[in-house]
């Protein structure tokens, strides 16, 4: 099975992902499964042929295929079987567990996981949703010109109409726990969040801790739909409160029970909402108020930082995992050198992805919109130049497609979410904080680079006159603090779904040390 470059792959990758959440024209017919398991919009120009189990849509002329089926079973396990039933007999387990990559898609019925595998000459997306009991499953599969001027929309079209009928799970019975979980609403102003509160057994107080995940939606356990198994603010929680620490996680804005537009939500709008949620756990009963503080992931170390500079006389204590101390315009410039060295890259290829990123950024920065705008439409039409004519002739209309490619690209640099981390700096907070912090970086992060950001986050500090500052660089560990090998982002599903052994225990070292008897 071959498989491209992987700056090529993930360019499509990012196609895939980047419209799966775009509009689509509304389909004139429907498929309803005679199982009443999901209903779906049938493209225009497609076929329909249908079994029990499996509805099939074809597309002729560019040739593409699109199944769509609810089978009882976990997703992991569907996806396999769909992957060798559907596609090719000798796909395996083992092939259907390693995507080149899996990310998490908002949709109207739900967060689905879409998985993007290279199977031949062929893009095969799996789009998964598991719920009660079932896997609903989109499974496409067309060349990579075919996607881009057909298959694309057409799933697009399939997804953002799709009901699933399914009913939702039942609320699985909590497992018998050495500690109170309490459900929490909090008042964040205008909307309210959903959240759990575990606090320790006993009568007397303990300290608290408000845990925050990193960028993108994120619900109270931090899950990713993309890695089956991986829930960190719900291991955070568990470790921390059978220390002895109230913890208190939250369902962002938008997400699972909160209310609230997470779309349209910038970094200082969460740390609004993380406010909330430090004066909630605050006013918890048995939570001793002088001694609560607050922990977060990547942009969330960014988000807690804001509300601890803010609000010094609220805030105890700080944790800071994978948190950078530069603005993200910077941070994103080694990123892309990073990842693009661990995926075996040529140096050559890697300075020219990283002077593209410096000049989008430059761009954006200055708000030279039409710059940047040239930018992409140069950038999109060399890519288009470097095809085969016949996958170029596949393309249709090539004007409608760089304009399209590149209004993509200008929407996703004027974000509100982006425009306001791209230059925010974290340093100006951490100049404030003088509460005892930890700093946690793991080693092998491609995501916030150690090097880059280690002496500027304790100089900042440094500045504050914070004279409580532990900083530790975890061995071996990724930006998710896995156990890595390479730290790349095409590791995270292949590593085990934990943390490096003796991880949390360093966190509940270092409270301890401070804030329990």
């Amino acid at each position: 099975m071959a498989r491209n470059h992987p700056a090529r792959t993930l360019a499509s990758i990012v196609l895939l992902v980047t419209l799966a959440l775009a509009g689509t024209v509304v389909a004139q017919d429907r498929y309803d499964d005679p199982q009443g398991r999901f209903s779906v919009p049938i493209p225009t120009d497609w076929t329909v042929t249908a079994t029990p189990d499996v509805l099939t849509l074809e597309h002729t002329e560019p040739a593409a295929v699109m199944h769509v089926l609810a089978p009882v079973g976990a997703e992991a396990d569907v996806v396999a079987a769909a992957l060798a039933i559907l596609v090719d007999p000798n796909l395996d387990a083992a092939f259907a567990a390693a995507p080149l990559q899996a990310t998490p898609v908002p949709l109207p019925s739900g967060t689905w996981t879409q998985r993007i595998y290279q199977v031949g000459d062929d893009i095969v997306a799996a789009i998964s949703l598991e719920r009660g009991g079932h896997t609903v499953l989109v499974l496409a599969q067309a060349t990579q010109p075919a996607f881009m001027s057909t298959a694309n929309a057409a799933t697009n079209q399939v997804l953002l109409g799709l009901e699933v009928l399914l009913p939702e799970p039942y609320a699985a019975a909590p497992e018998d726990l050495p500690y109170d979980v309490i459900e929490a609403t909090i008042d964040a102003g205008d909307h309210t969040m959903a959240g759990t509160l575990t606090v320790p057994p006993g009568d007397g107080q303990v300290p608290g801790i408000v845990i925050v995940s990193g960028s993108g939606a994120q619900d109270r356990d931090g899950v990713n739909p993309g890695m089956p198994g991986y829930a960190p603010l719900r291991w955070l929680a568990d470790h921390l409160t059978r220390a002895g620490v109230a913890v208190l996680r939250f369902d962002e804005r938008g997400i699972g029970g909160s209310g609230g537009d997470h779309e349209s939500a910038t970094s200082a709008d969460l740390a609004d909402d993380v406010t909330a949620a430090l004066r909630y756990l605050a006013g918890a009963e048995r939570v001793d108020a002088a001694r609560v503080g607050l922990l977060g992931h990547s942009e969330g170390s960014v988000i807690v930082g804001r509300v601890a500079a803010a609000l010094p006389d609220e805030v105890a204590f700080l944790i800071a995992m994978a948190g950078p101390a530069l603005p993200y315009s910077e941070i994103v410039i080694t990123q892309v050198e990073r990842i693009a060295a661990a995926s075996g890259a040529s140096q050559a290829e890697i300075d020219e992805a990283v002077a593209l990123q410096r000049t989008f950024v430059e761009r954006a920065i200055a708000e030279d919109w039409e710059a940047l705008e040239a930018l992409a439409v140069e950038h999109v039409t060399d890519q288009l130049a470097a095809l085969p004519e016949a996958q170029r002739a596949q393309l249709g209309d090539i004007d409608a497609f760089v304009a399209q490619q590149v209004q993509a690209t200008v929407d996703a640099f004027q974000s509100p979410w982006l425009s306001y981390f791209m230059t925010y700096d974290p340093r100006g907070d951490l100049r404030r904080i003088t509460a005892p912090t930890l700093v946690l970086f793991g080693e092998l992060d491609v995501q916030v680079d150690l090097e880059q950001n280690r002496a500027p986050f304790e100089a900042a500090l440094a500045e504050a006159g914070n004279d409580d500052v532990t900083v530790v660089v975890v061995p071996q560990a990724n930006h998710l603090f896995q156990e890595a090998v390479t730290g790349n982002v095409d590791e995270y599903m292949a590593l085990e779904m934990a943390f490096v052994p003796g991880f949390m225990d360093a966190i509940v070292d270092w409270i301890a040390g401070r804030f329990l008897p």
